[in-house]
């Protein structure tokens, strides 16, 4: 069975390096299954690292989490909802709520007092990302939040759009959020916790920290960052090579043999494919720099490799739904010998076991 394999000791590793460099709380955001490791070992992970305040997107993802959390640990629910049974059930759960328009504050205002409960929340504000939040023109909904007798803002955020590389997009966001914060002090509230830095931003952007930091993506080593990051990659792909077999030059490869091979080639058949995420996704930034590495790359007709006993083979035209075709020419490799893929693991379905060692 393929399986998605993480080393345990590496993830602590990076935990414990994140928290290091941050030197302010960070917030663990475990949304997408723990961004692919598994929602309640990823948690446990960030626990081990000392870790107390936690984000998800999905209400679905709340039961399983607090299972593993500790009473006093803090969970954002980070998707603003002007929907009334997902408000009514944020405030059941305990959870600080984020609240991204007039009509969020409401819906969530309404259910606290059905509730007879006052709801935690932290203020959104879309500073150039276009999801949900306030504009930071938008002081007057964004004082109402904190004027609302059944809300409690214990404080205030905002996501960067492009912290991988561009610089001055990311301050000019910063900037504006600094703006709201500095208008909800003037008009005599408290803007409480601030924060907008995520993964990249906490490498690429150190004055976004501010007092606290939300990151995901870098527990697993892969961020895209300026200059490199001393995290370790973790995590990878674990299938079985099920067959091998020779072709000879000219043979098509896939649907409407859109590829084929140019020489006699030796082909491992590994069983995995796009349903395990693998060739499902590239990690490039959109910047210039990575426009010009991905036409270097084009031009070098640079292609996904699959390690098979300890050597990289390269991929023949593109992954499957659930079968990779590698060129092994030249090696001995044989039916069952284990390969590793290395997909990203936001792609890796929920069905693959996640296995720790």
């Amino acid at each position: 069975m393929n399986r998605y394999v993480i080393d345990r000791a590496a993830l602590d590793g990076n935990v414990r390096q994140v928290v290091a460099l941050a030197g302010v709380p960070v917030m663990a955001v475990v949304k997408a299954n723990g961004y692919g490791f598994g929602l309640t070992e990823m948690a446990l992970a960030c626990k081990r690292g000392g870790i107390t305040r936690f984000a998800i997107t999905e209400l679905d993802d709340v039961a399983p989490l607090r299972a593993v959390l500790d009473e006093g640990d803090d969970v954002l629910v980070m998707r603003s909802t002007a929907l009334a049974d997902e408000a009514a059930a944020i405030v059941r759960s305990g959870c600080i709520a984020t609240v991204g328009s007039r009509a969020a504050a409401r819906a969530l205002d309404e259910a606290a007092a059905a509730a007879g409960a006052v709801a935690r929340c932290h203020v959104k504000v879309d500073t150039g990302f276009g999801r949900y939040g306030f504009l930071p023109d938008d002081v007057e909904g964004v004082l109402a939040c904190y004027a609302c007798e059944n809300l409690r803002v214990e404080g205030v955020y905002t996501h960067f759009s492009a912290a991988y590389g561009d610089g001055a997009l990311t301050r000019s966001q910063l900037a504006a959020l600094e703006g709201v914060c500095a208008a909800v002090e003037a008009a005599g509230f408290s803007a409480g916790v601030r924060h907008a830095a995520n993964s990249p931003a906490l490498f690429n952007v150190p004055e976004a920290k501010l007092d606290l930091v939300r990151i995901g993506s870098a527990f697993t080593g892969r961020v895209i960052t300026l200059a490199p990051t001393g995290l370790t990659r973790v995590g990878y792909l674990e299938a079985q090579v099920i067959d091998v077999k020779t072709l000879p030059a000219g043979s098509p490869l896939g649907y409407g043999g859109a590829a084929q091979v140019k020489r006699e080639t030796q082909v491992a058949f590994v069983s995995a494919g796009t349903q395990e995420g693998f060739g499902l996704a590239v990690e490039k930034p959109p910047t210039l720099r990575g426009a010009l590495s991905t036409a270097k790359g084009a031009a070098q007709k640079r292609r996904l490799e699959v390690v098979i006993g300890g050597r990289a083979y390269p991929v023949l035209g593109e992954a499957d739904l659930s079968l990779t075709l590698v060129d092994v020419t030249g090696g001995d490799v044989q039916a069952g010998a284990l390969a590793r893929l290395d997909p990203s693991p936001l792609m890796v379905g929920r069905n693959v076991p996640r296995v720790y060692v």
